[in-house]
């Protein structure tokens, strides 16, 4: 198997962010979901399922 760099790109729609233009949480993780998701059934070959996230933690910088 090729273990070839892959890039992933998001661009956020109005639903995802608040009136402060701040991106949901929620949003951000469905979005790692999927990256996860693309990145797991490509190395497994099978469907995969997202079964646990231990910690996920965002800063204001």
């Amino acid at each position: 198997m090729d273990n070839k760099p892959v890039t992933f790109q998001f661009i956020s729609e109005p639903s995802d962010v608040n009136y402060g233009g701040n991106v949901h949480g929620g949003s951000v993780m469905k979005w790692i979901d999927q990256a996860g998701y693309a990145c797991a059934t490509t190395w497994s070959g099978n469907y995969s399922v997202t079964v646990y996230v231990g910690e996920s933690v965002s800063t204001n910088l």
